[in-house]
C-alpha cells in the first residue's frame, strides 16, 4: 500500500474537523443578564417547577425561594431554621425572636419548609407580584408570563426585607 492511500482518509478527517469548528463557532449561548440579580432564567424556571407540569404555582415558587435561602442560612443543613440560625441571619432585627415565634406556627422551635412556604405565600408583595405576572389569571406562572414580567417581585424569603405577615391565630 502506497503512502498516497492515506491521503483521502486524512482529507476526510481534516474536512470533518474543519466543519465541526465552523459549526461550533456559529453557536451562541444567551447568557443571563448579570445585572438582573435574583431573576429566574429558563433552566432555573424548570427547577422551580417542582411537579414538572410546565407552570409554577405560588406554592412552588415560595418553596423554591425558601430552598435558595436555606442554602445560605440553614447552618446545620437540617432543612429547617432554628432560633439560633434566625438570630445569625437577622442579627440586627429588633423583633427577631418575636418574628421567629410568629413563623414557627407549631411552636416546636424550628421553622419548617411548610411553615416557611405558608408565610411567604402570605406576604402581600409576593401575592401581588405573582398576580401581576399571571396574565391569564389561571393561578400559575407559565414561562412566557414569567419572562415578560418582573421576576424580582417574587424574591421573597423569610430573610428578605419584605414584611412578613402575622399568621392567623393557632
Amino acid at each position: 500500500m502506497s503512502a498516497f492511500a492515506f491521503i483521502p482518509k486524512a482529507i476526510v478527517t481534516l474536512l470533518g474537523a474543519a466543519s465541526l469548528a465552523i459549526f461550533h463557532s456559529s453557536c451562541r449561548t444567551i447568557e443571563p443578564d448579570p445585572e438582573a440579580s435574583g431573576v429566574v432564567n429558563q433552566p432555573t424556571f424548570a427547577l422551580a417547577d417542582l411537579d414538572g407540569d410546565g407552570k409554577i404555582s405560588p406554592r412552588e415558587m415560595a418553596k423554591f425561594k425558601h430552598q435558595e435561602a436555606l442554602a445560605e442560612f440553614d447552618l446545620d443543613d437540617d432543612k429547617q431554621i432554628s432560633l439560633e440560625e434566625w438570630k445569625v441571619a437577622k442579627p440586627s432585627s429588633p423583633a427577631g425572636e418575636e418574628s421567629f415565634r410568629r413563623l414557627d406556627r407549631d411552636s416546636d422551635g424550628k421553622v419548617t419548609e411548610e411553615e416557611a412556604v405558608l408565610s411567604i405565600t402570605e406576604v402581600p408583595a409576593f401575592r401581588e407580584g405573582f398576580s401581576r405576572m399571571d396574565r391569564n389569571g389561571d393561578g400559575y406562572l407559565h414561562w412566557e408570563e414569567y419572562a415578560a414580567g418582573d421576576g424580582t417581585s417574587l424574591n421573597v424569603t423569610l430573610f428578605s426585607d419584605a414584611p412578613l405577615p402575622t399568621p392567623i391565630e393557632r
